[in-house]
């Protein structure tokens, strides 16, 4: 059983409506498509969500395999006033497989665990970009009466080949095959950080390129074409997608998904997209 179904999905803060209510169109676009591609994740019934954070732990020279009990993480509004909690059990033994593979493959990865060696004490912190795309999942399982399933988070690292993490992909889709393991994956990303010169990264107009440039690969499906930006150009775009967007490379080099949903919107400094392959 290969993997059936990715998503693109961004962490933007103000996606979490319970304490972010009352937000603009755009927002809205955005927050309507999330709810649908949770919808279709819960509908694929899958044993495993292998989630790819921007902004959990960041080794340098390696890719981070979480293998603790849990995934543990809180998230609050601008005024301290709301938050939002969610605990997901991680897949330990799916995480392990994943990470003794990329070793077989001499691909550079560290199986990471925190606090304690089991149970619930063995937590590690839930990032933004883990937090955001699985409430919404967790939201639609919980509207249904039931558990959202167990998660891998994986931690790509910036410095090493991209070849690496387009075969992390394939080597994914290769252990849900062996397995029969049904499994999502979910690309956590926003894109372009320098629309606003407001922002923390300035204004670069690569940033409004770099965002075509992916929406269009998306729709027409040629995501091979990530490989054909120069760094430079990245560096002057500041998104954080290229990374875990070259996994799910890896993912359709060697399955027959395809996209079925592509939304953008760049109501901030930054861009986001929604985008499913079935």
């Amino acid at each position: 059983m290969s993997i059936n179904y990715s998503a693109i999905l961004p962490h933007g803060f103000n996606l979490i409506e319970d304490i972010y209510p009352n937000q603009g169109e755009d927002w809205q676009n955005l927050t309507k498509a999330l709810k649908n591609v949770s919808s279709e994740i819960f509908s694929m019934n899958p044993d495993v969500i292998v989630i790819a954070s921007p902004h959990n732990l960041r080794i340098e020279g390696q890719i981070g395999i979480i293998t603790s009990e849990w995934l543990e993480g809180m998230w609050w509004n601008e005024k301290q006033s709301e938050n939002v909690h969610l605990k997901i059990k991680c897949d330990r033994t799916f995480g392990k497989q994943i990470y003794e593979r990329l070793k077989e493959d001499n691909i550079p990865a560290v199986s990471v665990n925190y606090g304690a060696a089991e149970g619930d004490l063995s937590a590690m912190k839930m990032d933004w970009g883990t937090l955001i795309p699985l409430w919404y999942i967790s939201k639609k399982y919980a509207e249904e009466n039931k558990e959202i399933p167990p998660v891998v988070l994986i931690t790509p690292s910036r410095e090493i080949p991209w070849e690496n993490l387009v075969r992390l992909g394939t080597a994914l889709n290769g252990l849900a095959t062996k397995d029969g393991k049904e499994v999502v994956f979910i690309a956590s990303c926003d894109h372009g950080h320098a629309h606003d010169p407001k922002g923390p990264y300035g204004f670069h107009p690569a940033s409004a390129v770099y965002d075509k440039q992916i929406c269009d690969m998306i729709k027409e499906n040629h995501i091979e074409k990530l490989l054909e930006l120069s760094e430079e150009f990245i560096d002057h775009a500041k998104p954080d997608s290229f990374w875990q967007m070259l996994i799910l490379l890896g993912i359709l080099n060697v399955t027959n998904l395809k996209n079925d949903l592509c939304v953008y919107e760049c109501p901030e400094y930054y861009g986001m997209i929604v985008a499913s392959f079935k």
